[in-house]
């Protein structure tokens, strides 16, 4: 059986050189550049408890090959017969070492399991820290080929999905990045870059235009599992080193992660900045007002602009961000220390960068000196500010506020926006929208019955104060019509980031509004979207007035007649696609009633499909609640009965009746039970 197993398992392929000592941290700054001094300690990057033993040999696979599969078993060969659980324990444990995780792999895929992502990575973690980067490597390449047969465990994913890369993936592009420019294969670092990663959705929203970006993104966004946090800054400084080194700039977005992860985690790096200045232990006070200062952690980033002038360099963009990301960190000083570093040379700062300074403000005097500089800057014209234009810096400001969440900041940022008519780009109108939703939704969201103190009145007017408090959509659009484009992309996200939120009336006004904007036509996926709610209210008492819900929906329908003429059919066989991805019999029944009785074409095969599937699901469901089911045995839904043929007859007029029709009504009827 074994050998059975062993013809069909592929495992990765143990190395045939000897395991090396650990390396030193990749690169030392002697070999990179004499400018930019980098004192690094003798572990490797990705810090480990254990020592590597030089004398372990290399794991070998516990399965012989499958050329080597046909012989007979020799009588000395030992069967692993470990419990599952301790074998994916042992390659999860940070502890152990690549050749033990790589043995209890082995003996896993000699067993013909398949397994998640997540055990790759653990093993191209183990191979990183232990420096075996030819490892990390052939791993990964290894993986794409057992993706590529079926052999590694993925979650379900519909064939009309977009294919998204997953963080343990991006993981493992992070490692074979790192092992590359360790082993200096530099030009392997873009084809790889530009093939795995580029152009691929995934699901932390990092796109880079260049592979050390993103390194630099993913160091200060996300880990790996059980990733320690030691050697963080030398692998920051690295990257900066090598951007510095060919002349490249980090990205405002990495930027941004950089200095929200100094303001908000400054003991991976203000440590080692101690070390590096030469202070004993002794000497550090581990409160407040030693090492962890916000003054502390603004010098940092002077230091790291000073030392890397290539990659960071004086951006009024990215000092700017710089001030704001203090600012929304609550590290006042150092916010005001950048202020002061960008006025010592002359840096124009953003308007509202400025505002958030002083808003951070713990006290009066502490405002007055920010608004002094403030004042400083304004007579020196050193106040970054565009005027008319399409794109500016608050909009890197307005989409690092929307990530953190920062409402204050996001606020004050559109007020400026609106005095400078200055344009809202498409990435931050979605960010914007979808954050309003999320935050709505989240209100609207019931309050768990374990809560006793959470009464049904208290409840409805904590909800409706909450709601009062945070704007609309369509509010937005009214207080800020020089930020916020009238297109077709802001109108279309306004109208499905509504619904997300539960505003179908704020929806039905943002249609109103788009019917009447200039050049915008909305596509008949948005009217799906807006109808679907119209007649699943009106058909099960989701709407207070019902009356309401009929003439919205005879109004969503009128404007689409007005803006797709003749492709009432479409938007009908739209909205049955919905119903058939929430399993919603009824809403589709009231569909089918209205494309009926309108009197439009017949339904298409692919249509009658998905109506056909849609009730062998139901049929399937309702046999499985059942306790007692008979053969004649009728199920009644909505005054119809579930079968076929009945269904044939109450839509007689937009069912097509020909050969290929009937032959799949009597072949799901018989394979339903009925």
């Amino acid at each position: 059986m074994l050998r059975q197993v062993g013809s069909r398992v592929r495992l990765l392929r143990a190395p045939q050189a000897p395991p090396r000592l650990a390396a030193p941290l990749f690169i030392t700054a002697d070999a990179l550049s004499a400018h930019t001094p980098l004192k690094i300690p003798a572990f490797v990057r990705f810090l480990h408890t254990e020592k590597v033993d030089a004398e372990l040999p290399e794991p070998q696979s516990t399965v012989p090959p499958a050329s080597a599969t046909a012989s007979p078993q020799t009588p000395g060969t030992e069967v692993n017969i470990e419990p599952k659980h301790m074998l994916f324990k042992r390659i999860m444990d940070p502890d152990t070492s690549y050749h033990t995780a790589l043995q209890a792999f082995n003996d896993l895929r000699a067993r013909g399991l398949k397994l998640k992502e997540e055990k790759y990575l653990s093993l191209l973690y183990k191979a990183s820290r232990e420096g075996r980067y030819e490892r990390v490597w052939d791993g990964y390449n290894e993986f794409v080929e057992d993706e590529k047969r079926g052999e590694v465990l993925l979650a379900p994913r519909a064939a009309t999905t977009w294919l998204k890369l997953t963080q343990a993936r991006m993981q493992m592009h992070r490692f074979v990045l790192w092992a590359m420019l360790d082993t200096h294969r530099r030009k392997e670092m873009g084809s790889f870059y530009q093939s795995e990663v580029v152009g691929k959705d995934n699901s932390l929203g990092i796109h880079e235009a260049d592979a050390l970006n993103f390194m630099l993104r993913m160091e200060c966004t996300a880990k790996a599992t059980h990733e320690q946090e030691q050697g963080l800054r030398q692998r920051v400084e690295t990257l900066l080193i090598f951007l510095n080194r060919r002349g490249l700039r980090t990205s405002y977005s990495s930027t941004h992660s950089l200095f929200r992860l100094i303001f908000h985690r400054p003991e991976n790096f203000l440590e080692s900045n101690i070390e590096r200045q030469g202070v004993s232990e002794c000497d550090v006070d581990t409160s407040k007002d030693s090492g962890y200062t916000a003054e502390a952690m603004g010098k940092l980033i002077v230091e790291y602009m000073e030392r890397f002038p290539n990659a960071l360099g004086m951006d009024p963009k990215k000092l700017s961000i710089g001030v704001s990301a203090a600012a929304a960190a609550g590290q006042h000083n150092a916010g005001k220390l950048l202020l002061e570093h960008a006025a010592k040379h002359h840096v124009p700062i953003d308007a509202g960068s400025f505002a958030h300074a002083v808003e951070s403000g713990a006290d009066v005097a502490s405002r007055v000196k920010v608004a002094d500089l403030y004042m400083h800057a304004k007579e020196n014209e050193l106040v970054y500010t565009t005027q008319d234009t399409e794109s500016s810096i608050t909009n890197y400001l307005l989409l690092h506020a929307v990530w953190d969440g920062n409402y204050k900041h996001m606020m004050e940022l559109l007020h400026e926006m609106q005095l400078n008519n200055n344009k809202m780009s498409n990435r931050v109108v979605h960010e914007l929208f979808k954050s309003i939703s999320q935050y709505r939704a989240e209100i609207r969201r019931p309050a768990p019955e374990s809560d006793p103190h959470d009464s049904g009145d208290r409840g409805a007017n904590y909800t409706n104060k909450k709601l009062a408090e945070c704007p609309t959509i369509m509010e937005l659009l009214d207080r800020f019509p020089d930020v916020i484009p009238r297109t077709v992309h802001s109108f279309s996200q306004g109208i499905l980031q509504s619904l997300y939120a539960g505003d179908l009336g704020v929806a039905l006004d943002l249609m109103r509004a788009a019917l009447w904007a200039k050049d915008v036509k909305l596509r008949p996926e948005i009217y799906s979207q807006l109808l679907y709610p119209l007649l699943a209210g009106g058909q099960r008492g989701g709407d207070k007035s019902s009356d309401a819900s009929v003439f919205d929906r005879l109004e969503v329908e009128r404007c689409f007649d007005k803006q797709h003429p003749s492709q009432r059919t479409y938007l009908n066989s739209l909205i049955v696609n919905i119903c058939q991805t929430n399993d919603d019999l009824s809403t589709m029944l009231v569909c089918l009633d209205r494309w009926q009785g309108q009197g439009h074409p017949p339904m298409s095969r692919r249509v009658t499909k998905r109506v056909f599937e849609v009730i062998a699901k139901q049929i399937q469901q309702l046999r499985q609640q059942s306790d007692e089911v008979t053969p004649g045995t009728a199920f009644i839904v909505d005054g119809m009965q579930l079968s076929y043929l009945a269904f044939m007859l109450r839509y007689r007029e937009i069912v097509t009746w020909d050969a290929w029709t009937i032959e799949r009504a009597i072949v799901r009827a018989r394979t339903s039970g009925l």
